[in-house]
Order: structure tokens, then sequence, then C-alpha cells
């Protein structure tokens, strides 16, 4: 993207994108940062059964995507590091690795969503969540719907940049910026203050003392469910928060520098533009690992089982080796008697 008046024709001369080599050290740090975060989310939320719930399994597809989106962004990196211009300009082929780094950043936007929705469905309309979500009636199939509709809907959206003509055209690329970005964004956002809103309101009332010694009162049950839908709430809009800071800025450069506003933008951003998306990787596990108590006692629980299985085996082996000495031992006095 070079700016310019709409309608106009991109021109990506040789050395007009470059990655300086401090930002490409950090955007390698930042990766293995990356990839450490994400994996750990994902592999203890697979074998922890309690953190099998569809706000966690919503947020282990975000960080499934998150990792992806941050290898694919490095890999352009990468190749513009080494060549001084765009992907396109080095192989035509390129292109499809920026098309899932697009249906990556997209699958982000709409896994926030479909988590928001979820949670909106939970606390306005928990008799219809139920039935949809509960044990009895949800499965494994009903999950791998939810996902692949998500990803489809994501690799949909991504790829209409090959027809769209958005980078040429200003008033394409106002609509399906807003369209992609910004419009769920703001849905988004706006479900979770009627979420927060409805939340204040159901407020309980102070626990009495037959609450206390009867845990399993109604009293009891809505102060426990109270808490549990705070805490979703504020990690969902935690992550929400970091999404907006990292992809409204990229939708907004984008439509500048394609309406010729600000000719050369685009260009001279991309790399914070890049850095902003790798920090969003980051953030998104790190705010549900630190909000998430179930996920630290599940960390806890598997370094300690760890720590115990080594302890035991330092055992077995210490208490091995002195049998051993004491049998060479008596075979000795055997011998010398």
């Amino acid at each position: 993207m070079c700016g310019g008046p709409a309608p106009r024709k991109c021109c990506t001369p040789r050395g007009t994108f470059s990655v300086p080599l401090p930002h490409f050290v950090v955007q390698t740090i930042l990766l293995v940062v990356i990839i450490l975060t994400n994996t750990l989310v994902i592999i203890v939320t697979i074998l922890d059964k309690e953190l099998h719930t569809i706000p966690n399994i919503g947020i282990t597809s975000l960080a499934v995507a998150d990792l992806l989106l941050a290898v694919a962004w490095f890999v352009i990196q990468l190749l513009v590091f080494t060549h001084s211009t765009t992907i396109t300009s080095i192989d035509k082929n390129w292109r499809h690795v920026q098309d899932l780094a697009f249906v990556f950043e997209m699958s982000v936007i709409l896994h926030i969503l479909l988590i928001t929705l979820d949670r909106y469905t939970a606390i306005l309309h928990p008799l219809a969540h139920y039935k949809v979500f509960s044990s009895n009636t949800f499965s494994t199939w009903k999950i791998v719907a939810i996902c692949v509709s998500v990803w489809g809907a994501a690799t949909f959206l991504a790829y209409t940049r090959r027809f769209s003509r958005e980078w040429t055209y200003c008033y394409m690329s106002v609509v399906m910026n807003m369209m992609r970005t910004i419009l769920p964004l703001m849905v988004t956002t706006v479900l979770n203050i009627i979420i927060f809103l409805t939340i204040r309101n159901k407020t309980p009332p102070r626990v009495t003392m037959a609450a206390v010694e009867d845990p399993n009162s109604d009293q009891s049950n809505n102060n426990k469910t109270f808490v549990r839908n705070m805490k979703a709430f504020k990690t969902i809009s935690l992550i929400l928060i970091s999404i907006v800071l990292s992809y409204v800025p990229l939708s907004l450069i984008t439509m500048v520098s394609v309406c010729g506003a600000m000719p050369g933008l685009y260009e001279r951003m991309s790399n914070y533009i890049v850095l902003l998306k790798f920090l969003n990787s980051i953030t998104n596990p790190t705010i549900y690992m630190l909000t998430t108590r179930q996920f630290k006692q599940s960390v806890k629980t598997y370094l300690g089982q760890d720590r115990l299985t080594l302890h035991s085996a330092d055992r077995n082996t210490n208490h091995d080796s002195r049998e051993a000495g004491g049998r060479k031992i008596s075979l000795t006095a055997s011998t010398s008697c």
C-alpha cells in the first residue's frame, strides 16, 4: 500500500516494507513467549475436566488462534526481514500464508464474540442456556460444530479480501473493516455492558449464618453463581479490552491509508501493528491464567505431581542403593569369616 486517492493501483517497490533488526529480535522473543503461554493454556485445559466449560473451551480455542496467528505473522515478518519487500513481491504463492494470518485474526475477534454470547445467554436466559448446554444435551459433536462454524466464518470473512478491492477503493475499505473488526467488537462490548448491568442488578443479599451453615441452600448457591459470573465477566472483559486495543488501531490505520488521508501510514506503522498483535497473543492467555482460579490450581496440581514423582523416584533410588550397600557388606563379612 502506498496511499493516494481512490481508486488507485497498489504499488510495493522494494524497500517500502522492511523489518529492522531490533523489531525482528523483539518479535522472536515474543513468539517464544506466545508459544509457551498458549500451549500451557491448551494442555492444562485439555487435561483438567473441571475446566471443560463453554467459556474455558472458547478461551482455549482462542489460544489456538493466537498461537497460529503469531506463527503465521512471524513467517511473514521473517520473509520481509530477509527480502525487504512484501511477501507477494517475493513469490505470489506466499499470499496463502498472509491469507491464513487474516483467518487467524478474524477467528480471534469471532471467538471473543462467541464467548460473550454464551455468557449473555447464560445470565439473561439461563433456562434456555441450560437446555442447550447442560451435560445431558451438550455433546462433543456440538463443540465440534460450534468450532467449525467459527473457523468457517473467519475463513470466509478473511478471504473476502481477495475480491472486495478494499486495498484500492476507499469506500470498500471502510465497509469491510467496519464489518470485520469494528462492528463485531462493538457488539461484543455492548453485550458485556448488558451482562455487567444484569449481574449488578442481581447482586445477592448479604450472606446469612444459615447460608454459611448450609452450603446447599438457595442463598449459598446464588452467592456462588454471582461470584462465578463476576469472575467470568472480568476475564472476558479484560481479554476484550486487549483485543480492541490491538485490532481497532489496525483497522483505522488501514482505512486512513487506503483513503489517502495520510499516504504511507500503513508502511510506516506495519511493524508496530505486528507488535500489537504479538502482545495481544501474549495478553489473552496471561489474563486467563491469572484470573481463573481453577486453572491456577490445575497448574499447581500438575507441577506438584511432578515434584512428588521426582521425590518418590529419588527416595526409591536411595532406598535401593542402601539395600545394595547392605548386601555388599554382608557378603564381604561372610567371606572373611
